[in-house]
């Protein structure tokens, strides 16, 4: 499943960067996100809490940093598996970050989220109708956590 979008930040194009290269920063962004811990300068780990139509789902994901332009790109990839449910998913998320104006950022991202096993049958549907959803949330809270810096 593939989700593409684009939003605009109120700061500079190496302040949105630097938040973005910061998972414990970023990882806060995340609608259901409930810890994450740096295992090295590229490597981090996380437990994600969501709801996807009533069905709680527990995600246990390590990301990686896959490819980076400094202040321009930064392509990420997640693996993981839900603590209850059979099977796995890897989400690869590319971000391009561009200078509007002084102070304000176009953020155009690209997700592209495949599952496989139980989580597959049951999660494909349940996604489709929540991901619009969580996309608006990431977006609010990346742009909120730039309104009180």
């Amino acid at each position: 499943m593939k989700k593409a979008d684009q939003f605009i930040v109120h700061a500079d194009r190496a302040k949105v960067y630097s938040v973005f290269m910061d998972p414990m920063k970023l990882g806060r962004c995340f609608p259901g996100c409930k810890e994450v811990k740096q295992l090295s300068p590229t490597k981090y780990e996380t437990l994600v809490e969501v709801k996807v139509q009533f069905v709680p789902i527990k995600i246990q994901g390590v990301g990686e940093l896959k490819e980076t332009i400094e202040n321009k790109k930064i392509v990420v990839e997640m693996k993981g598996k839900p603590v209850s449910l059979a099977g796995s998913f890897t989400n690869r998320l590319t971000a391009n970050l561009k200078t509007i104006e002084q102070d304000k950022t176009l953020v155009e991202y690209e997700m592209d989220f495949e599952m496989t096993g139980k989580l597959a049958k049951v999660g494909e549907v349940l996604m489709k109708g929540s991901s619009n959803k969580q996309s608006e949330e990431f977006m609010k809270n990346v742009q909120e956590l730039f309104a009180h810096t």
